[in-house]
């Protein structure tokens, strides 16, 4: 494909302990997909190996056409937002000024932000629906408007992709739902692509259009007779529309739990038991 992100054969490691193993996607521009998975299963690692931030032991990365690894940061960071987990600022910058440090990849060396960067970053915080906090220090706003903010700040780099690690994390019901609202509306009015890790798969059925469900792996491979005995499974369970991939079957899989899906006025819900 020309245009969105492919993965291909996609492994990485720590310390010799394999994390990622056979990741094989195909992203499409526009949609908003969502990996989920119990913790350990890789969900971080493999959103920074998008944006290159981590380098896999083996297969690559293509964004439109280019292999991520053949890029410089600069480039990268034109192309792609990233809002990691629980983003912290112990020095009391306005929103404005954090929001502004998104423009950076367009600023040249020793140049300051001109009026063209301060009116991206202001337009940022508006989508966000965090424009009435352009002056308030970062250190006195809530979670969920930090939240805002960093979503803001990576949207500022106008980027054709937006990266979000766990972008409900720390925050109450009201909020978690704020943001993925807000998630959804870039999506659409916008035409970014979203790439996201989340925890709940009932926020992944809600607000995805694609699912990428992914298990730890067991570390196993095949032993020495060939018998097959001790199978070396790869990473991704499914990936698809959510009412496809998110079936009790799959969720065992990933999770190794039961649940049911419940239909309630048209949406389903997964339920444990």
């Amino acid at each position: 494909m020309s245009r969105g992100i492919e993965i291909k054969n996609l492994s990485f490691a720590y310390d010799g302990q394999s994390i990622l193993d056979g990741i094989d996607l195909s992203i499409e521009r526009g949609a908003i997909v969502t990996m989920l998975g119990p913790n350990g299963c890789g969900k971080t690692t493999l959103l920074k190996t998008l944006n290159g931030l981590l380098r896999p032991k083996g297969g690559e990365v293509i964004v439109d056409g280019r292999a991520i690894d053949r890029m410089s940061p600069p480039e990268i960071a034109r192309m792609m937002g990233h809002v990691p987990q629980g983003h912290r600022s112990s020095f009391p910058f306005t929103v404005l000024d954090i929001v502004l440090t998104g423009r950076l990849p367009h600023i040249s060396t020793f140049s300051a932000p001109g009026e063209r960067d301060e009116e991206v970053a202001k337009e940022s915080l508006d989508l966000v629906g965090a424009g009435h906090l352009t002056q308030r220090p970062y250190t006195q706003i809530s979670g969920g408007e930090r939240q805002m903010v960093m979503i803001a700040r990576a949207l500022a780099q106008e980027p054709q992709f937006l990266l979000l690690d766990e972008p409900t994390s720390y925050l109450d019901f009201k909020n978690q739902i704020g943001v993925l609202k807000t998630v959804r509306k870039i999506a659409d009015r916008e035409g970014v692509t979203v790439i996201m890790t989340l925890h709940d798969p009932n926020h992944a059925l809600a607000f995805s259009d694609h699912v990428v469900l992914l298990r730890k792996l067991d570390g196993k491979k095949p032993d020495g007779n060939g018998d097959g005995s001790h199978p070396h499974r790869a990473n991704v369970v499914a990936f698809g529309p959510p009412f496809d991939v998110m079936t009790p079957m799959n969720i065992q899989e990933a999770y190794g739990m039961e649940v049911e899906l419940v239909e309630h006025n048209g949406r389903r819900i997964l339920l444990p038991l």
